[in-house]
């Protein structure tokens, strides 16, 4: 495998067809929501900064009312709760469409050309259920491991919730050394497996995916044909995912840089404003506000151009090991003509 090669015309591909860019967004589209949701969050927790941020009337008689009706909290923390699940599966299901739809773009980039949107989404949506079970099947297992996990965990504050009652000191420091030696053990043991596990799902999953939508292949069949591919190249997928990483972290410290020389002015300037006002005024929380969104957009910019990338050299890579199709150079204009 030519892992210079790989990585040089994923990169090509991701520069010339931008309705990757817009896939590698929705792909990426849960993380970003929940960055956004962090910025806002923290730029309004300024609100509780100084007396000139105090809260409208409306709102305290909102708070006023929840005071006095603690039966709408429930209901209203059900509702979010509900609401929160119902964005998360919509978010999900766009990104493993859009997964798909990446997948199917370079196929469709090296086999006829080129891709549009439209295209490549609705490879995605074509096969959406058979990526669908597979994430949700190679999923099952870690969420089994965090349950025995919870057990064991709840099991071992029994004996120390019994000591505590009983007020036997010598009692509740035996059990909380034994639950703690408990936890060391145990803990760290189904923290290796599940790191173990993690690692050969991510690979089942990249592959997997791949076999669907590039071979046609059901959920079983295409876990079979990525253990395949995953074994039968280990040495060249684990030198390509190292250097994936190295690209990952850079991207983590590019964006970093860039929201830091977006956002600094901005919280500078409202830092100012609070010491000099007392406390933070309206006009510099919508400034912070705003400049949150702005960094946020471009990271998610950003996040989705190395998700597009990624998902390409994935697919490219996946293309060399399955022999359907060497790396397609570049179309280069013809050479002129010798004249006489």
């Amino acid at each position: 495998m030519d892992i210079g090669a790989t990585l040089s015309r994923a990169f090509n591909i991701v520069l010339k067809h931008r309705a990757l860019w817009v896939l590698g967004f929705l792909v990426s589209l849960i993380s970003q929501v929940n960055s956004a949701g962090s910025a806002l969050s923290n730029s309004g927790s300024s609100l509780l900064i100084g007396p000139s941020a105090e809260a409208p009337p409306e709102v305290e008689r909102f708070f006023n009312q929840l005071a006095r009706d603690p039966g709408l909290i429930v209901t209203g923390l059900a509702g979010f709760l509900c609401l929160a699940l119902l964005i998360s599966l919509v978010l999900w299901i766009i990104s493993i469409i859009a997964q798909g739809g990446l997948i199917g773009g370079v196929q469709q980039i090296e086999e006829e050309g080129g891709t549009t949107f439209g295209q490549a989404w609705s490879v995605g949506v074509r096969r959406f259920w058979p990526l669908f079970g597979l994430s949700l099947l190679l999923g099952l297992p870690g969420l089994l491991l965090l349950a025995v996990f919870a057990l064991l965990l709840g099991g071992m504050f029994v004996p120390i919730i019994a000591a505590a009652v009983s007020g036997d000191e010598s009692a509740l420091s035996t059990a909380a050394g034994n639950a703690f030696a408990l936890i060391c053990c145990c803990g760290g043991a189904l923290g290796c497996i599940g790191l173990l596990y993690a690692i050969i799902a991510a690979a089942l999953q990249t592959f997997g995916e791949r076999a669907i939508v590039l071979e046609q292949k059901g959920v079983m069949d295409a876990i079979r044909r990525g253990w395949e591919v995953f074994r039968s190249n280990l040495g060249s997928i684990i030198l390509l995912a190292l250097l994936m990483l190295v690209v990952n972290i850079l991207v983590s410290v590019v964006i970093a840089i860039v929201g830091g020389l977006l956002f600094a002015p901005t919280l500078v300037a409202a830092i100012l404003s609070a010491g000099n006002e007392g406390g933070m005024s309206n006009s510099s929380l919508v400034l912070v506000g705003l400049n949150s969104v702005l960094v946020v957009i471009v990271a998610a910019i950003i996040n989705a151009i190395f998700a597009a990338f990624s998902s390409a050299v994935w697919t490219l890579a996946y293309r060399q090991f399955t022999g359907a199709g060497g790396l397609i150079a570049e179309p280069q204009s013809p050479a002129p003509l010798p004249t006489a």
